[in-house]
């Protein structure tokens, strides 16, 4: 499936710029448009819970107990914190690295039935940020939490789940002790080549092949398992 034309351009019709800093934008711009490309294939026509993971998350462990422990919340209204109510829109996410950020929007559940129009209110205001100096889509994520904190915004809520052992996240401080480990978190984000470039080469690639369980074949071919500095 390919983008679509269309979705390329801004409210007003026109194609959206971005400057060297929020180039990044262009493209997770897209993760709004979640439910429009679910829409397109049938088959996903009676699923109303869409789990949405940026490509540089992976699994260390099975996601069952991730689904089974966060699915009365996610499909309850009656189970957002601060007492939910019926009819808002809602997109849930997992708590950040950083305090900087209410939200770590690299993995999150959408509703189908509910989340719109959260997604819309993100697409715009991503869009606000494109012409400026932070290509962080979590900045425009802020600004709605705080729109919704001041009583400007009430038809959306954005709901933050506790990472407990779902979600690890790969910087140098952390690397070595996670690295060594024998079973992992159900997933780890590797961030990028921000962090990645911190951390030996060779040991990252030791780690994604435990992780990614290669057989020696797989990692013989060098195909699989590259570390992040190669893949930037």
């Amino acid at each position: 499936m390919h983008p679509r034309e269309e979705d390329f351009n801004g409210v007003d019709g026109k194609p959206l710029e971005f400057n060297r800093e929020t180039l990044s934008l262009k493209v997770k711009r897209f993760k709004t448009f979640v439910l429009d490309y679910v829409d397109l294939d049938k088959r996903l026509n009676n699923i109303d819970v869409i789990y949405y993971l940026d490509i540089d998350i992976i699994a260390g462990n099975k996601l069952e107990h991730l689904f089974k422990s966060k699915q009365q919340m996610i499909e309850s209204p009656h189970q957002l914190r601060g007492g939910g109510e019926g009819g808002l829109s809602t997109l849930h996410f997992f708590t950040p690295i950083s305090s900087e950020y209410p939200f770590q929007s690299g993995t999150f559940f959408v509703k189908r039935s509910s989340s719109r129009h959260c997604l819309e209110l993100w697409r715009r205001e991503i869009e606000n940020i494109a012409g400026g100096t932070l290509g962080m889509d979590q900045a425009a994520l802020r600004t709605i939490h705080e729109q919704i904190k001041a009583g400007f915004e009430t038809k959306c809520r954005l709901i933050r789940l506790d990472n407990e052992d779902f979600l690890s996240f790969l910087k140098p401080k952390n690397f070595n002790k996670i690295s060594h480990l024998s079973s992992y978190t159900t997933l780890i984000h590797l961030s990028n080549s921000k962090f990645a470039k911190w951390m030996d080469e060779e040991q990252q690639n030791t780690f994604l092949h435990a992780v990614l369980q290669l057989s020696e074949e797989e990692i013989q071919s060098g195909k699989y398992g590259k570390s992040i500095i190669k893949l930037t």
